[in-house]
């Protein structure tokens, strides 16, 4: 009776121990593919932001900054009555980097009404506390 109890326990602890080292090596391997996430959005505005400054970013079509432009039409689009602005592209923009988070300026293309133009949009982003919000769209 003894050895199966003891058999019985071993076989637990040993599921606990391999459960718990493939929770630790997918963890692992998320946090890897969350630092490769930053490591792109950061390669997608500049080489190396220093605080205050304003930057050129590199790639305006790259994911990071299509989604703070759709961010700032579609907020607009909900503030003003009767807009509907179609975000097109990002012809240019600059970001400056401060201790609260990134501040965005950004030259969207849109359209509406088969009619394009072109905005100057501000947006502050904090992705810490995950807090985006439009300052201006001109």
């Amino acid at each position: 009776m003894a050895f199966k109890s003891n058999f019985l326990l071993f076989v637990i602890l040993s599921m606990v121990v391999v459960a718990s080292t493939f929770c630790h090596v997918f963890a692992a391997n998320d946090d890897q593919k969350l630092l490769d996430s930053f490591k792109h959005v950061h390669d997608s505005l500049a080489p190396s932001p220093s605080h205050g400054d304003w930057h050129p970013i590199e790639d305006t079509s790259g994911p990071k900054v299509v989604d703070v432009a759709k961010f700032a039409v579609n907020t607009e689009n909900s503030r003003a009555e009767g807009r509907e602005l179609i975000f097109e592209s990002v012809s240019n923009g600059k970001f400056q980097v401060d201790n609260k988070g990134i501040n965005y300026r950004l030259a969207i293309v849109t359209t509406e009404f088969d009619v394009t133009d072109e905005y100057l949009a501000v947006v502050f982003e904090n992705s810490k506390d995950n807090v985006r919000k439009l300052i201006s769209f001109t």
